[in-house]
Formats: C-alpha cells, sequence, structure tokens
C-alpha cells in the first residue's frame, strides 16, 4: 500500500487561522514541513480517509489523483474531516460525457469525464451529515454505508474493520478503521481519544504494519477526545508488548494542533527519541 498524507493539522490547521502565538509565527515564517492542513490520507489513489478543505488542494500539490477514488471511509462528521461539497462537483449531466470537449463545452458543468461509483462508509453521525448535505446520491455516483464496530466490511480487495473512539459529545461518535489488503494491515486512529477496552480488544486481534494515529495534544496532557504525545507512547508500548506489530512496523502521528504540539523543525527530533515518526503534508510511504 501507498499512503499519501495529503494534510497532517488539526481542526484550526497550522498556523491557527487567526492566532500570532510563537508556534503559529514560527510556521508562517519558516513554512516547509512546519505547515499543516486538516488531516487526510489516501491510498493508491483508490481509498481516501476523510474528505476535509483543502484535500483535493493538497492532492493536485502532491501530484495525486483523486478522481478514479472507489472508496472514502470518515471517521467522524466534524468539518475538518468531513467537508460534503467537494461530493456536490461529483455531479453533471452523463448525456454529455460522449460529446467532444469543445461540444461539453458549449454546455458547461462541473465533471467532462466518467468516474467510477464511490462507496462512502460511515457512522450514523456522519450518514445523518451526508444525507441532509447531498440530494440525488444515484446521480452523483455515491452509496452509502452504514459502519458498525466490529463489523468488517469489504470493498475493492479491502477489509475494514471499524473500531469506535472516544470523541465527542455522543458515544459512536468517531471510529478509527483497521484497513487489510495484499497482506498488509494498516491502522487508522485519528479523533479517537482513548479507546474503550472492548475497542482496544479488536485492535489487538492483527498484526500491523503501520499505525497512524492522531497526536493532537502532543506535549500538553490527555485532553477532550484526543490524545497526547504520551498516550502514544502508551498505545505504541502496549502494542509492541502484544505482538501486535510487526518487525518492520511505522508508528506515525499526525493531526497536530499548533497550541500543543512545537512546528516541525523541533518536534520531529522529540517524537524520533520515543521511536515515532512525525508525519508531514505530502509525505508518502510504502508499507
Amino acid at each position: 500500500m501507498k499512503l499519501t498524507f495529503l494534510g497532517t493539522g488539526a481542526g484550526e490547521t497550522y498556523p491557527g487561522y487567526w492566532c500570532e502565538c510563537p508556534h503559529c509565527t514560527y510556521a508562517r515564517k519558516h513554512r516547509g514541513k512546519n505547515l499543516r492542513t486538516n488531516s487526510s490520507m489516501v491510498i493508491d489513489e483508490e481509498l481516501l480517509i476523510d474528505i476535509g478543505p483543502s484535500c483535493f488542494d493538497n492532492a493536485a500539490r502532491f501530484g495525486v489523483n483523486l478522481s478514479k477514488l472507489k472508496t472514502l471511509l470518515v471517521t467522524h462528521p466534524h468539518e475538518d474531516h468531513l467537508y460534503p461539497q467537494h461530493l456536490h462537483w461529483r455531479n453533471t449531466d452523463e448525456s454529455l460525457l460522449p460529446l467532444t470537449y469543445v461540444e461539453k463545452m458549449r454546455h458547461g458543468g462541473p465533471r467532462f469525464t466518467d468516474i467510477p461509483q464511490l462507496n462512502i462508509y460511515g457512522n450514523s453521525f456522519v450518514m445523518e451529515t451526508l444525507r441532509k448535505s447531498l440530494d440525488d446520491m444515484e446521480e452523483l455516483k455515491i452509496n452509502l454505508h452504514e459502519i458498525r464496530e466490529g463489523k468488517e466490511e469489504k470493498t475493492d480487495g479491502y477489509r475494514i474493520l471499524p473500531v469506535r473512539g472516544n470523541h465527542g459529545s455522543q458515544r459512536g461518535f468517531s471510529h478509527s478503521y483497521i484497513i487489510q489488503k495484499d497482506g498488509k494491515t494498516l491502522l487508522y486512529a485519528l479523533d479517537s481519544g482513548s479507546y474503550d477496552e472492548d475497542q482496544f480488544a479488536l485492535i489487538q486481534e492483527h498484526q500491523y504494519d503501520a499505525v497512524i494515529m492522531e497526536g493532537t495534544t502532543g506535549l500538553n496532557e490527555q485532553y477532550g477526545g484526543h490524545m497526547c504525545l504520551m498516550n502514544n507512547i502508551r498505545i505504541r508500548d502496549r502494542l509492541k508488548e502484544n505482538k501486535c506489530l510487526c518487525e518492520n512496523s511505522r508508528f506515525l502521528l499526525t493531526h497536530l494542533s499548533p497550541h500543543w504540539c512545537p512546528p516541525h523543525d523541533w518536534y520531529e527530533s522529540i517524537v524520533a527519541s520515543e521511536g515515532l515518526e512525525l508525519a508531514y503534508d505530502g509525505l508518502q510511504i510504502e508499507v
């Protein structure tokens, strides 16, 4: 699996939209890996995890084509992870597709080429948001699939197992995903907070080639349905003790807030000293 991090920031992004604190000021001045947009990741240009406001802009910047996506996994419906307006632009008059490009230009429209059906997986809160935001799923070539924690889904060669997180005020508001394909296993755990023991038991049933985990609150303490660095380390150690990490497994942190996590230039070495990796916008890895 080829993983591309389209964004690695938290909701306020990095630097924060309206902030001039030392971290945000440093990021604006030095840019590079210090700049982080809303978190999103794509696997092999086939499967997208979360569709935030900046994911398509970043995909173009990083040489990734999202037009042929077949699967979208949504962790939860907060706007930095689910921006339904992007899905409106799938609309077109299908009768125009056989026409020449010049003929299509006379009619106009948001899309001139064919696209595959998009299977969207998410919990009941995600489904409610999408149904309120989108009109004609058939016209948009979208199929909605409501997930249940612990119930495996199969889509386009992927096996997907949802795991309930503890983020948001209502139970079942956020889900992590265990993703398997071609003998490789990935855990994508954003906006999860600490897991209930029954859900962590699901996680421990697998051995991971890569773990992608939120590190939102960084050097601060655990806060509001998010994870700090110490919690990342504790989970890594627990997975390691239970032989849930492959020999060359990679453990990367993403979804970083500027008000708890130092800029990448400073924070990377701190994270590395704990045996973890710090993701950044545009990072590509193979697992």
